[in-house]
């Protein structure tokens, strides 16, 4: 049955790639959001307080959750493996607690696009069988609510640097530009998983395994320069590392976007997610009969 997504489609091949093509028109895909824009919205905020619904804490735990996190990063990796950002700013255990909660708020973005992408039509099953219903919006709506999310805890960082008197950069203003290629990135991600994880109910323990590789190849509880020379060049490509320098740079360095990167990272994230898109249109008229 699960073959049934990997048996599309039996049209000529010129034919798939035509209507592929019209499918990841970025103009098209543009309208085709902003025509879903109110179910968009809605799934977002239901996306977001739903994953609070019913705890006593509700909204905190998404501070007190990269809190808790950051205090054990920052021991085990300033305190015992004496990892610093030395020459990128002041040094000490606090650059790095907020350069590491920088790193982890972004990260946590494309984990979970990843990992809720791939669930998200199984655990939404009763609109998979409604035919009028655009399916493309669960993914994308979870890849902004965790985008949101990531706010508090870039908001955190600010806090930290106002309260201990070092105060924001006047490249701060810059920063939000990172949300760009971000907020594309993780849609990409959920719209490329999602028919993944209608053909695969196992992905889920695949997409764990990987990322848990990809966030120690990803510079965020170290910097890029204490990476040996012959690799650098190759983890500087990584996408997500890019979006995390930008932040890094504009909150807490004081330093200028690197312009090149971030427009090349952002370029590249826009196709990811055309090509997603793309993707996810051609085989989601299989989705109710897989499930």
């Amino acid at each position: 049955m699960r073959k049934t997504i990997l048996a599309q489609p039996h049209a000529g091949l010129t034919t798939t790639l035509r209507q592929s093509l019209a499918l990841a028109s970025p103009l098209g895909v543009f309208v085709h959001f902003l025509r879903c824009r109110e179910l968009l919205r809605e799934f977002t905020r239901l996306e977001f307080s739903g994953r609070y619904q019913g705890t006593m804490l509700g909204p905190l735990w998404s501070l007190i959750t990269p809190l808790v996190t950051l205090g054990v990063y920052t021991f085990v990796f300033s305190a015992v493996f004496k990892t610093s950002w030395s020459g990128a700013g002041q040094g000490g255990v606090m650059e790095f607690a907020l350069s590491l909660l920088t790193g982890l708020a972004c990260f946590e973005v494309v984990s979970g696009a990843a990992s809720r992408g791939a669930l998200v039509m199984s655990e939404n099953v009763n609109f998979v069988k409604k035919v009028v219903f655009p399916l493309e919006v669960l993914p994308v709506s979870v890849a902004l609510a965790l985008t949101v999310q990531s706010l508090l805890s870039l908001g955190l960082v600010c806090a930290a640097r106002l309260a201990t008197g070092a105060g924001l950069p006047e490249t701060a203003l810059l920063a939000p530009l990172g949300y760009v290629p971000l907020a594309l990135l993780a849609a990409g991600l959920g719209l490329w998983l999602a028919p993944v994880g209608v053909a695969a109910k196992d992905v889920g323990h695949m997409i764990t395994a990987f990322m848990q590789l990809y966030f120690f190849l990803t510079p965020i509880v170290y910097p890029l320069s204490a990476v040996p020379d012959r690799y650098r060049p190759l983890l500087a490509l990584n996408p997500l590392h890019v979006v995390i320098e930008h932040f890094r740079r504009t909150l807490l360095w004081g330093l200028e976007p690197d312009w090149t990167a971030l427009g090349l990272t952002t370029a590249f994230s826009a196709v990811f997610l055309l090509a997603g898109f793309a993707w996810f249109m051609q085989l989601k008229k299989v989705f109710a009969d897989v499930l």
